[in-house]
């Protein structure tokens, strides 16, 4: 008879012990597995700026949500990322960034721009000067004996902003020009100017004294907050003096006051 007892006894346990969980183990239902992830975040990214990006997981009854993945930069020396998913640009170039959860993978392509936006003040000297018709001939030459002459160091305020798909167009203006500057940024992170800008009389604005085009601006970044490089300048002359003029000009120093771009662009 103990036997049989003590069976009734393991019996009654069990059943109490089962009726007594209030929160029983759910098995995972096929509806709640993760099928499918996608990383939002913007394709392209400044250099010294962050940005963040966050990951959807689709589960297989179709609902999403936000989850909390281990993110990776497979060039960190371009971008780095940190567990909350704040990518930081570093330098200009190219990265792949891979967010994993459980089991599965994503990535996205992420570009890091150089940023040149922003106010620049500096320096530049002129280091060669060809000039014709008046220019030549009058008070010494323009290249000679006046503003054109090799060696002379002038001041120059550039303001620039940096938008676009990939962050690689460039508006902005020199001195106190009103016309705009275009250009971009290439792949190799050098910047690229160009541009008409025109010289008014100072009492009839509508009075054009010379032209002056803007070409081959060809500058890099130096650090985060410093330029250097060189641009050229064709001047035509319209009224008193006929004549035109072909410098050649180079950066001395250029710092940047402020900054007036997005981090990111095309979220």
């Amino acid at each position: 008879m103990r036997p049989v007892r003590l069976i009734c006894v393991l019996a009654l346990v069990a059943l109490t012990t089962r009726c007594g969980d209030k929160n029983p183990t759910r098995p995972s239902g096929s509806g709640t597995a993760v099928t499918g992830l996608a990383i939002t975040g913007p394709d392209a990214v400044l250099t010294g700026l962050s940005t963040s990006y966050t990951l959807t997981a689709t589960s297989a009854d179709g609902t999403t949500r936000t989850v909390t993945p281990v993110w990776t930069s497979s060039n960190p020396a371009v971008a780095s990322v940190g567990a909350a998913g704040l990518l930081g640009g570093r330098s200009h170039g190219s990265t792949t960034l891979t967010a994993t959860y459980e089991g599965r993978s994503v990535t996205k392509p992420v570009q890091v721009v150089n940023n040149y936006g922003g106010t620049w003040v500096g320096k530049y000297v002129r280091r060669a000067c060809t000039d014709t018709g008046d220019l030549t001939s009058h008070d010494g030459g323009w290249c000679l004996a006046g503003p054109g002459r090799v060696g002379a160091v002038e001041g120059i305020l550039v303001k620039l902003v940096q938008s676009g798909n990939n962050l690689s167009e460039i508006a902005g203006t020199i001195g106190t020009y009103r016309e705009t500057m275009t250009g971009t940024v290439g792949p190799d992170g050098r910047l690229s100017l160009s541009g008409t800008l025109i010289v008014r009389d100072f009492y009839y604005d509508d009075i054009a004294l010379e032209t002056v085009q803007l070409g081959s601006w060809d500058t890099i970044l130096r650090g985060s907050d410093g330029m250097t490089g060189r641009w050229s300048e064709d001047l035509t002359f319209l009224t008193w003096r006929i004549g035109t003029a072909h410098t050649e000009n180079e950066l001395v120093e250029m710092t940047r006051l402020s900054s007036n771009t997005p981090a990111s662009a095309n979220r």
